[in-house]
């Protein structure tokens, strides 16, 4: 999975991707993360990482062993459950204004950033519509500013409905093995 990250990192780092990575594999999926943020600071990149708080001490960890200082300055994380229940529930329009608030200093800086996030919600009414027309307005923010960006999800939590909106609002799509491009009608190989 190494190459084939950092080759997709490669291929994308001047036009910008929306990844959707559906993860069964939490040592897999924290794998991957590291393999991001190491391509991501290959190109001097900076990355900002939305993750929850079970993650984050061993995600720290990692990165303590295995980036030095310079580096370690150039990732930046945040806790997923204030990222995305703000205001207590998963409201696209606060996470956006959020989203929008912790890029805007890289963009206006031209300080290249690269975002890995841990989607995750709390049981609400109408979660699937409204976590589909989230990455669809993500979809067109990525677009305008053109970065990188992995949205990573529990393949536990993704019903088949979810799925769907989820291929449909992203450029890849990514599991703890693999990578494959959508065309926005499929899954290509």
């Amino acid at each position: 999975m190494h190459k084939k990250i950092q080759a997709l990192i490669s291929t994308v780092k001047e036009n910008g991707a929306h990844i959707f990575y559906s993860f069964e594999n939490e040592e897999k999926y924290v794998d991957n993360l590291i393999v991001y943020v190491t391509a991501a600071i290959g190109l001097g990149n900076h990355v900002m990482i939305i993750e929850n708080d079970r993650i984050l001490p061993e995600l720290q960890k990692r990165i303590k062993a295995e980036f030095d200082e310079e580096q370690q300055e150039m990732i930046h994380t945040i806790n997923n459950y204030e990222f995305y229940c703000y205001r207590g529930n998963f409201n696209k329009d606060t996470i956006l204004s959020y989203l929008d608030n912790m890029l805007s200093p890289f963009i206006e800086n031209n300080i290249p950033v690269q975002t890995w996030a841990h989607v995750e919600w709390r049981d609400q009414e109408e979660i699937v519509q409204n976590l589909g027309d989230y990455e669809k307005e993500v979809d067109v923010f990525l677009q305008d500013t053109k970065l990188i960006s992995i949205c990573g999800y529990d393949a536990n939590r993704v019903p088949e409905s979810l799925k769907e909106i989820l291929l449909d609002s992203h450029d890849y799509y990514m599991t703890d093995d693999n990578i494959d491009l959508i065309d926005r009608k499929g899954i290509i190989k």
